[in-house]
Parts: C-alpha cells; sequence; structure tokens
C-alpha cells in the first residue's frame, strides 16, 4: 500500500496527503508585481484538484531582483490585500498555502537577447550579481554584493515572510537554488574569495531563516527550497550539504526540507550521464524519477546523522507511479510536481478516486507554447490544457439552443473540439477516415528507440478515453464528403483534417511509392500499420526527420540524412528536443548532409542535386520524405456558401504544433 494518500503532520501543519504542488513561476502578476485575478483562479484550479499543499511561485522581496516582468512581489505593505483572494482560492479548496520568496542574484539577464551592461539584468533596474564574478549565470560581467546588501536583503526576506504570514500564508518556502542569490551563496564555485561574514557558505540563509522567525514567531512553518547537490565539478555535493548545511539547518527546526539538485552556474557537470541543470528541469529526454537516487542518498546521509527533517523529492514525476516511487521507494515524505499540476491540475483527486485512466498526463512538450516562456515575455500555461491560466473566463456554461456540430476529423484538435462542445451541451459527431483516433500525436510518440518519445502519445490516448467516456458520437473509417456531411444537416462544421506530406514533383516519384520505395514520414512511423523501411535508407529533410534517423539508426539501419537547405533547422514543434536531438545525431554517427535536393527516383537508386549543380546518385532501399507538411482542407471551400458555420481547425488551418491546435479548438468550441 502506497503512503502517497496518507495525512502527514509536521510543525503544525496538516498535509492531507503527500501530494506537493511545487511553487512555479506563473508571471500572473499585474506590471508592478501584485497578485491578479488570474492568478488566484489558476491557483484555486490547482488547490481544487487535491493537493495537500499549494505553493505560489517565485516571489520578489526586492524589486532588483526580478528575472522577468511579471513576476510577484512583497516589497510593502500594499501587496498584502492582494494576495488575500489567492489563499482564499487556496485554502477554501482544503489545501495548504505557502508561497516562495526570492531574490534574483546571478539569474537576472539570462532571458536577455541584446548586450547587456556589466552587472545588469535585462529588466530596467535590475541587477545581475553575487558573492563574487568567479562563475556567472544571465550576465558575463556580473557584479559582487557588498555586504551592507546582504545585510539589508536578510531584512527584506523576513519582512515579506511577515507580509505573507499577514496574507493568511500557512507557511512559507525560500528559494534558497537555481542560481538564485542564497544558492549562489551556498555554492563552493560562486562564494570564493570572500573576506567578509558570508564567506561563510550557509550564513546568508540562516540569518534569512532567524529574521524570519523572529518576526514570526518560531512556530511558523518554514519549508526552504535547497540546492542539496550542486552537480558541477568543483561544487558541493550530497555528503558535504549532510556535513555541513543540514545540521544547521535542522538546527532552526525547519518544517520540511524542498530538496533540489543541479546548479544553473556555468561550470562543467559532475556527471558525464546528466547534465546538471537536467536535475533541475529534465528536459523532454531525461530519465524519469530523475532524482531517485539523489533523494535515497540524501535520506540515507540525514539518517546516519541522526537528522530527522521532512524531505519534498521532485522533478521528471509523469505518472502517478512515478510520484509512489518517490515516497515508498526514494524515502521522501512528500512528491513534489509542477508540470503536471498545469497539464491536469485535478489528478490528485484522481488518483484518490480510482481515475488515474483519466489523468491528462503530460507530453512534457510545450509547456508555454502559446502564452510565451516565462523567461520571453510570456506566462506558464499547459500546451495540453487550455484552461489553464484560463480558468474563470473558459468555465463551461451549459447552452440553451444546443446546436448540430459535425467534426471532420479525429485528431488532437479535432477530439478537443468535440469534447469541448459535447460538455457545453451541443449534439456532436466526430467523422475519421483512419480506424483510430489520435491524428499525427499518435504516431509522433511511436519512437521505439529513442527515449521517452511515447510520452507524446499521453495526449491522444488520454482524448480518447474522455471521448469514449463522455459518449461523443464517433464514426471511423469514414472518408467524409461534402455530400455526407450536408446530410447530417449540422448547423456547424469543423474543418480538423490536420495536414498531409508535402511532395515535390520530383521524376520517378510516382512509381518510387507504389513501389513502397519513397515513403513519408507518418507512413513509416504510423502505428496503423506502418510502411516497412528497407536496410539502407535515406531521409530527405533533416527538420522533420531528425528523430527517425536517430530511430532507425539505432535498430540497426544504415541511415543518411540529407538537406536541401544549408544548414539544419528543427520543424516548429520539435521546440526544446532540438538542443539533444543533436547530441544524438553526432552520438549516432549521423551527419546532416546540406545542400542537397531530391532530383529524381528510379530503379533503387536517387539522385540528388547539389548545391554547386552536380548530381549524387546513391543506392537506398527506403526513401523517406519529410519536407512539411500542408494543410488538408478542401472541404473547407466546398462547404463554404453552404449556410453552414464552418471553423478550420488545427493543422488543417495551418500546419504548427498540437498545442496551437489544442487551444484554438478550445477557443472555437466556446464561440458557436
Amino acid at each position: 500500500m502506497s503512503k502517497l494518500l496518507e495525512p502527514f503532520e509536521a510543525k503544525g501543519l496538516r498535509f492531507k496527503n503527500r501530494i506537493i504542488h511545487e511553487p512555479t513561476t506563473l508571471n500572473m502578476s499585474d506590471p508592478q508585481g501584485y497578485a491578479t485575478r488570474r492568478l488566484a483562479a489558476a491557483y484555486g484550479a490547482i488547490a481544487r484538484g487535491g493537493y495537500a499543499a499549494t505553493i505560489v511561485g517565485a516571489t520578489c522581496v526586492r524589486r532588483d531582483g526580478l528575472i522577468n516582468e511579471r513576476m510577484l512581489g512583497l516589497y510593502d505593505e500594499d501587496y498584502i490585500i492582494e494576495f488575500r483572494d489567492t489563499v482564499a482560492e487556496i485554502k477554501n479548496n482544503d489545501s495548504l498555502a505557502g508561497i516562495q520568496l526570492f531574490y534574483g542574484g546571478l539569474i537576472p539577464g539570462l532571458g536577455s537577447t541584446v548586450p547587456l551592461k556589466p552587472g545588469q539584468g535585462w529588466i530596467p533596474g535590475t541587477v545581475a550579481w553575487g558573492p563574487s564574478n568567479a562563475y556567472v549565470i544571465g550576465n558575463p560581467q556580473s557584479g559582487v554584493v557588498p555586504t551592507e546588501i546582504y545585510e539589508t536583503l536578510v531584512e527584506d526576506y523576513a519582512q515579506a515572510a511577515r507580509r505573507a504570514r499577514e496574507a493568511g500564508f500557512d507557511f512559507v518556502s525560500f528559494h534558497f537554488c537555481h542560481g538564485s542569490l542564497p544558492h549562489t551563496n551556498l555554492s563552493l564555485l560562486s562564494n570564493q574569495g570572500r573576506t567578509d561574514k558570508y564567506a561563510d557558505h550557509f550564513l546568508f540563509c540562516e540569518e534569512i531563516l532567524q529574521r524570519t522567525q523572529a518576526l514570526c514567531g518560531a512556530d511558523f512553518p518554514i519549508i526552504p527550497r535547497l540546492c542539496c547537490d550542486e552537480n558541477l565539478e568543483g561544487g558541493f555535493d550530497i555528503d558535504y550539504f549532510a556535513e555541513h548545511y543540514a545540521p544547521r539547518l535542522h538546527a532552526l527546526g525547519v518544517a520540511a526540507l524542498d530538496c533540489t539538485f543541479g546548479s544553473m552556474l556555468f561550470a562543467p557537470s559532475r556527471r558525464a550521464d546528466t547534465h546538471s541543470t537536467e536535475f533541475i528541469g529534465p528536459s523532454f529526454f531525461s530519465r524519469k524519477v530523475i532524482n531517485l537516487e539523489n533523494i535515497q542518498a540524501l535520506r540515507a546521509r540525514l539518517v546516519a546523522r541522526n537528522i530527522d527533517m521532512p524531505l519534498i523529492g521532485s522533478a521528471n514525476l509523469i505518472t502517478p507511479d512515478h510520484l509512489r516511487t518517490m515516497v515508498d521507494e526514494g524515502g521522501a515524505d512528500f512528491a513534489g510536481v509542477c508540470r503536471l499540476s498545469l497539464d491536469d491540475p485535478d489528478f490528485p483527486n484522481k488518483i484518490l478516486n480510482g481515475r488515474e485512466d483519466e489523468i491528462r498526463l503530460s507530453t512534457h512538450t510545450g509547456a508555454s507554447l502559446l502564452q510565451g516562456n516565462i523567461f520571453g515575455k510570456g506566462w506558464a500555461g499547459s500546451a495540453q490544457n487550455p484552461n489553464f491560466g484560463r480558468d474563470d473566463e473558459y468555465r463551461i456554461h451549459a447552452t440553451a439552443q444546443p446546436k448540430r456540430v459535425v467534426v471532420v476529423g479525429g485528431g488532437s484538435a479535432g477530439m478537443e473540439y468535440a469534447l469541448t462542445a459535447h460538455e457545453i451541451g451541443h449534439k456532436v459527431l466526430v467523422l475519421e477516415k483512419s480506424a483510430t483516433l489520435g491524428g499525427a500525436m499518435d504516431w509522433a510518440g511511436n519512437y521505439p528507440n529513442v527515449p521517452n518519445m511515447e510520452m507524446i502519445r499521453h495526449q491522444p490516448t488520454y482524448h480518447r478515453r474522455m471521448m469514449e467516456k463522455h459518449g461523443v458520437a464517433v464514426r471511423l473509417g469514414v472518408e467524409a464528403t461534402e455530400a455526407l456531411i450536408l446530410a447530417e444537416k449540422p448547423d456547424v462544421v469543423v474543418i480538423a483534417t490536420g495536414a498531409r506530406a508535402v511532395l515535390s514533383e520530383v521524376p520517378g516519384l510516382s512509381a518510387a511509392r507504389a513501389a513502397g520505395q519513397a515513403l513519408t514520414l507518418d507512413e513509416v512511423m504510423s502505428r496503423e500499420g506502418p510502411r516497412p523501411v528497407g536496410e539502407t535508407v535515406i531521409i530527405w529533410g533533416a527538420g522533420e526527420g531528425a528523430e527517425l534517423a536517430i530511430d532507425l539508426k539505432r535498430a540497426g539501419k544504415t541511415v543518411r540524412l540529407l538537406e536541401a537547405g544549408p544548414a539544419y533547422a528543427p520543424a516548429n514543434y520539435i521546440g526544446s528536443r532540438a538542443m539533444v536531438i543533436g547530441i544524438f545525431l553526432a552520438m549516432s554517427g549521423i551527419a546532416v548532409e546540406t545542400g542537397k535536393t531530391l532530383s529524381a527516383l528510379a530503379d533503387g537508386e536517387a539522385s540528388f542535386t547539389l548545391a554547386d549543380g552536380a548530381v549524387e546518385t546513391v543506392k537506398a532501399d527506403t526513401v523517406i520524405i519529410c519536407q512539411g507538411r500542408a494543410p488538408a482542407n478542401d472541404l473547407a471551400a466546398a462547404l463554404t456558401g453552404k449556410g453552414l458555420v464552418v471553423q478550420t481547425i488545427g493543422d488543417a488551418r495551418a500546419p504548427r504544433s498540437y498545442g496551437n491546435a489544442i487551444h484554438e479548438a478550445a477557443y472555437l468550441a466556446r464561440q458557436i
């Protein structure tokens, strides 16, 4: 029996289960850093989902510590009242309310695309500085914090904590990690050469905690989030943390330790197999429950020193089993999540109520797809969950005038639209030409030899389950025609037919396709009757085909990756995977051969025209064409002018990402 749903008590706090929403920067303040109604609704949605505690993300204690424009602040008394709505939303939903206090330190400037003045961040009035400028993050010429500024910051942190308590928060968290000023003080790398009292690496953190207890009372719960291992060459490790930092932390009587690992400092990672930053924000390809061994090692070191301190373990917990692993095998008292909270805020209640198959598991892609990255003028959102951050305005209201809606296409856009319209009360029919629902997301997650690609299928799996649960009418294996659609007498027709592969006018292409020599990406990756691939393969189009090249090479095929352009340019939906894909290509011995344009196919050979006009002919069992996608929306034009409302969504409008498709569908379904 898992401990995940068991209650836990610490420092006067009663946690109803072991699931914590980790502090996440949402960028939903107003321009001055005040809490907004959007923020309250977002955290209310999370708390309503069943979390034991909901921690509001990084909130600045001084304005010059900002790392982006819409960070929350608690600079003075005016900010208290604006937080009360957020606190009420969290606590009314039976979740403990926490808030994380923050000061940027070396991070300001990280998101800048322009040269920075020495010591300055990219937001006017902000500073990039640390205990030294030996190692930097945001500004290559960071400043050094004077002793007196440290002392005023101690007071700023503590006064912000007092304000948080007055606003009604049950506890405070402190951001002592990930490159913030307190973390760089803890660091053996960045805190070098000081001759004042802050040469003591832990003193700044210690003074903040002590002054907070002086202002808020010794019994006021504090749950600091600390880096417990820098995972950098020359940085402190778990053994050092357990010997030098944990005893002083424990002596202060913190309610729990929110454990994080890894560092943003520009120094070589200690581990060859895992970059230090992966322990902070795991990439798409990082292993699941990435900090499991770190938590186990920390727990063992603490037990050996008779330090009994509750631990929160987090990072890359994608499924309920991952959370259970963290608390049952890892030795953590709590499992902390972030991304899953945005993709499905209701997942704790779904675990509790035996509805785990209804959880919208994270695809780990496009977390801020439409709203922009939090370091790039955007607020945090979910590519999969269009409601997050719009919880007030997207609340479903039943229609008094149900309409007949025909959705053509059962991919991400079509299913999201169908489910939303059905929930509103419209009569919905989905027509899908293939034998299964899922669309491009279904085959895009079908790379057996590339790690974690199966996560992409989490979204169509969720959509299919919801379509089944809610009884949305679906006809599979149906080629929708104008006559068939009109026969349904619809009020609204939604063209969600996706996109088709672009096939150039190449001599011999038709014959090669008929013979099975020339294929498209989706034909090879289809989970519904994939086309066979020979032993020698040419993939033409690196932007879309790079992951396929890696997959086939790892499957033992002989692969060449050719590109017509001058350089490898990832397709727009690849996103943050691009950098690691480049590493995988190099590890697999695959070079992107640029400036090569397919010019002919014949008798098991492919001819390519080079940039200088020369022609190279190569033998290949299979040529896979990955030249982008074009909208498949012919039906839209045919139905226009027939007295219907016609909406074209997703890739049928313009090939983009699944996040665009889902958000577009959710918006338009609410307009009919």
